[in-house]
């Protein structure tokens, strides 16, 4: 699915309903059994927002949407050992927990597989946490095949993230989350209106005074010098972790000044603790505040993404 470039919300009002008939018009195929780069493909389907694609290699399993470039890859688990992390930005998307050591709840935009909650969840068993998917099919996929199960402290929401937060601020408005994770990007799709300071300044309201946003982004185009942009214009500080065997990039940044800017030296300190108290079965110290850059901006000319300008096709599309 393609957003035009200037779009703005109040057009999705309608847009969406449309989408809806043709993703009903698209048929869903059973596990075909082809092969492919990341093994056998054991389940495909057209669901309303995706062409969804489950493969298996041995005791791996990967996701795909639209895409079946081996290299493009929505989630990915060892269904034998599901503590094993496979993709570098997941282990990344832990960095909020250098400036949040016990979040009491957490709030995650984009399920995939199910890896960042399901870990999350597994290592800070007492936090609450939502997660807003908006393809309903999503869920029963990463149920079925990635180990994923929701409990009585972790909820699935579907519905668009921006709709989620919206709601809970006019029906809870006491509800704060202590961290937030935007993951609800992928290569080929980039939803236009969860990119925009409007956007993120209804991520800023929903945020505790002491909480944090953490965004997986990708860096090798200029649609990340306005992404970083755009936080910079809306949150105190913004900083930055940078994945070095993808093009993964991780943004933090807090909803006040009560929240500090680490140096490299600050976060090593705090992985090692992190680690110390809830025991993670990967090296924190060693995989995630090495990639921290402080004082990282954006380029001269980027420029901040709003709901009414906001070309985020045309801007991944231009190298950095």
């Amino acid at each position: 699915m393609n957003v035009a470039p200037c779009s703005n919300v109040s057009r999705m009002s309608w847009l969406l309903p449309l989408l809806a008939v043709v993703g009903v018009a698209a048929m869903a195929v059973g596990g075909s059994g082809l092969a492919s780069g990341l093994g056998t493909t054991i389940y495909q389907k057209n669901s309303l927002y995706h062409r969804i694609f489950v493969s298996r290699s041995g005791s791996i399993v990967s996701l795909q949407f639209g895409s079946r470039a081996p290299d493009l890859i929505q989630s990915q688990v060892d269904v034998s050992n599901l503590r094993r992390q496979l993709h570098e930005y997941t282990v990344m998307t832990f960095a909020g927990l250098l400036y949040v050591p016990e979040p009491r709840r957490l709030l995650v935009m984009g399920l995939g597989g199910g890896v960042i909650p399901r870990e999350m969840g597994h290592y800070y068993p007492e936090m609450e946490i939502d997660i807003a998917e908006i393809d309903p099919e999503v869920p029963h996929v990463a149920e079925r095949f990635f180990g994923f199960h929701p409990t009585e402290k972790m909820r699935i929401h579907v519905v668009d993230g921006r709709v989620f937060i919206r709601r809970t601020r006019r029906q809870d408005p006491e509800r704060k989350y202590d961290l937030i994770v935007l993951d609800a990007f992928n290569s080929d799709y980039i939803p236009f209106h969860l990119t925009t300071r409007e956007f993120l300044e209804e991520v800023k309201a929903v945020l505790t005074d002491s909480g944090v946003v953490v965004a997986n982004v990708f860096y090798t185009n200029r649609l990340f010098d306005a992404e970083l942009a755009t936080f910079l214009d809306v949150f105190p500080w913004c900083q930055v972790y940078f994945g070095r065997r993808s093009g993964n990039a991780i943004l933090v940044a807090p909803a006040s000044d009560k929240v500090s800017e680490l140096t490299v030296e600050e976060a090593v300190e705090r992985a090692e603790a992190r680690q110390r108290e809830r025991e993670f079965t990967f090296d924190f110290a060693r995989l995630v505040p090495p990639r921290l850059r402080p004082g990282t901006r954006p380029g001269a000319r980027a420029r901040v993404l709003t709901d009414d300008r906001a070309p985020v096709n045309v801007l991944r599309s231009q190298e950095r």
